[in-house]
């Protein structure tokens, strides 16, 4: 299957296009429509600060969680009077704290992400919308870095909350260059070490690989206690496949690789497989308790972001 991918859509000839010029990163009207908008975890984070999201380190604040008996050294100050004048016992009110967010903005940097034919290259695009979620979180007071996974120039950028990290962000993001090829899982993998608290792990990639791999990183990701989020951008042509003429294709990770075919003559099959990927990818992402979105690089970015981020609030304030 993902070698039936990296032989078709992955490399049209003709169609290869590296990003002409640095794209700003930050686009004033995507962030003046999702501003008043909130990335919020689904699960329990580790934090410092007084924030938007529920922390595992129990304090004396904010949200109620549960009763423990009175143990010798507890502060007075915290018990609950009003259980100890119904059961003549003394019990102790803990908390869930409301914390801030340790985000990581993983950027795929294989070659497959070079791709745009009528629209931006794919790691445009996705470096804008890494961009525009890592001034959410800084903006709404939480932690974000960066991991650029690339086999020959991995970088990484380490989560902090002021605002003047954003420059250091926005300048990782946009010295990312894609290389020729690369193991998604295995890059996945070897930046875990680097994420030094439970928090949300966001990985912006075509997700070009193999799902097995890709699978089991993300599961790895997600038993060391991350939120799990998978953007997966596409460019219109490969979720189509609509080319009307005989053409040549490219690998842009294999170098060397070419297919001359007739589009019409495979179109069918590749449309069939290509779904059944995706169907097999966002099963996978969502069976491991992650959130799973599809995005092409024709869609408005404000108009993606903002029903991506009124979803993620609409359940958190269902499940509070």
């Amino acid at each position: 299957m993902i070698s039936f991918l990296k032989s078709t859509f992955r490399k049209p000839q003709p169609l290869q296009r590296e990003s002409e010029a640095p794209r700003a990163l930050l686009d004033a009207e995507v962030m003046n429509q999702i501003g008043h908008l909130e990335l919020l975890s689904r699960t329990v984070v580790d934090g410092l600060l007084a924030g938007k999201h529920r922390s595992s380190t129990r304090g004396g604040c904010c949200e109620f969680a549960e009763h423990r008996q009175y143990a010798p050294g507890d502060e007075i100050r915290q018990i609950d009077w009003q259980v100890y004048a119904r059961n003549d016992r003394y019990f102790i009110r803990q908390f869930e704290e409301e914390t801030n967010l340790h985000g990581i903005l993983a950027l795929d940097t294989s070659g497959s992400m070079r791709f745009g034919l009528s629209t931006p290259a794919k790691l445009d695009y996705a470096k804008q919308l890494a961009a525009c979620l890592g001034r959410l979180l800084l903006k709404q007071r939480d932690a974000v870095g960066a991991a650029i996974l690339n086999d020959q120039h991995p970088y990484f950028v380490p989560p902090r909350q002021h605002a003047a990290h954003l420059q250091a962000l926005l300048s990782g993001l946009q010295a990312a260059q894609a290389s020729d090829g690369g193991d998604l899982g295995l890059q996945i993998r070897g930046s875990l070490p680097r994420f030094k608290r439970r928090g949300l792990f966001i990985l912006c990639s075509d997700c070009f690989t193999d799902l097995d791999e890709l699978t089991g990183a993300l599961r790895v990701v997600r038993s060391r206690g991350h939120d799990v989020v998978v953007l997966q951008v596409l460019a219109p042509e490969e979720v189509h496949f609509d080319f009307r003429h005989w053409s040549s294709f490219r690998s842009l990770e294999s170098s060397g690789q070419t297919m001359h075919l007739d589009p019409a003559a495979i179109r069918s099959a590749y449309l069939k497989r290509f779904q059944a990927f995706l169907t097999d990818l966002e099963e996978r992402v969502v069976g491991l308790g992650g959130d799973y979105l599809r995005i092409t690089t024709d869609q408005n970015l404000a108009d993606v972001l903002g029903w991506f981020l009124r979803m993620r609030m609409a359940r958190s304030k269902r499940r509070s």
